[in-house]
């Protein structure tokens, strides 16, 4: 628990531009924004269960509750791609996943391997530290922000026509007059539908060698600053192979998103198989001390 001093000292800054780690200490100071039934989903619980909300520190530095859901049952939905060396990788910043069989049952009398991953490769995770040198590693990033109310914005269509289109704020608030307030503590997904081309040799980076550039859908700049500044989410994520277009040369959406304390999610499959609202996110990012992120399993609650 912060003391009030501390979250007066905090509030102070709210005219801190969004490429601070401001959020991240209230984040960690608070703890912010996470149903308190996520335990109860975790260990299986079938039953709702009226939770009481945990009180966190507005931007105002007021005291608000946030809201608690009831432990979700039904089906669970993997939106995780499975990695092999053969996933899509872009090569300008990673390296194909080697895997090397050092052990046999035939042999050894047990099979083992060792993987050589980038840590940001298939579906994987950004933590703050990937885009800020005092951001959270991905080891520090607090276990109950990676249980979350799950807000999927969808621009399929769009991407369909125009691969380099954004998620802007106007899709966001679309999302709003339909579902109500982005939830705090809530993590925000684009679906551009791009999780489908995966198996399609090419279509994922989707590089047009005419203009040397690599066409799929990204955040706004725009996007990601309302998340950070007007939003209280704990992460945004998208379903291609970065959060930032392919056409974008200066990262923005991650220079602002990360900064700010939150985390991000790239390559998320099969977005098309959870509702726009109303899932629960849980990802399960791997402890790594010092890690900028990694490979993750990240699973729906539908």
């Amino acid at each position: 628990m912060c003391s009030p001093a501390l979250i007066e000292g905090l509030c102070q800054h709210r005219d801190t531009p969004p490429a601070t780690s401001r959020r991240g200490l209230l984040r960690a100071a608070a703890g912010v924004g996470v149903p308190a039934a996520a335990a109860a989903v975790l260990a299986g619980a079938g039953a709702a269960s009226a939770a009481t909300a945990a009180p966190v520190p507005t931007t105002a530095g007021h005291v608000a509750a946030v809201p608690s859901t009831a432990a979700v049952r039904g089906r669970v939905v993997d939106l995780t791609h499975e990695l092999s060396a053969d996933f899509p990788v872009w090569l300008r910043f990673t390296e194909t996943p080697v895997t090397k069989q050092i052990a046999t049952l035939a042999a050894d009398g047990y099979n083992d391997k060792i993987n050589t991953v980038n840590e940001h490769t298939g579906t994987h995770i950004d933590a703050p530290l990937h885009f800020d040198d005092s951001g959270l590693s991905v080891a520090q990033i607090p276990a109950d922000a990676l249980v979350a109310p799950l807000v999927v914005v969808r621009i399929a269509d769009r991407a369909a026509k125009n691969p380099v289109t954004e998620l802007e704020v106007d899709d966001i608030l679309a999302w709003e007059r339909r579902h109500g307030r982005v939830p705090d503590g809530a993590f925000v997904a684009m679906d551009s539908g791009w999780s489908r081309r995966v198996p399609v040799p090419g279509a994922f980076l989707n590089y047009d060698a005419a203009t040397g550039q690599y066409l799929w859908p990204g955040i706004s700049p725009e996007a990601a600053h309302f998340l950070v500044s007007d939003r209280r989410v704990v992460g945004a994520g998208v379903d291609t192979t970065s959060l930032d277009t392919g056409t974008r040369e200066i990262p923005l959406a991650h220079q602002t998103i990360l900064p700010a304390g939150l985390y991000g999610l790239e390559c998320i499959a099969d977005l098309d198989r959870v509702p726009d609202s109303g899932a629960t996110l849980v990802v399960g990012a791997p402890k790594m001390r010092a890690g900028t992120g990694g490979p993750a399993r990240v699973l729906a609650f539908v």
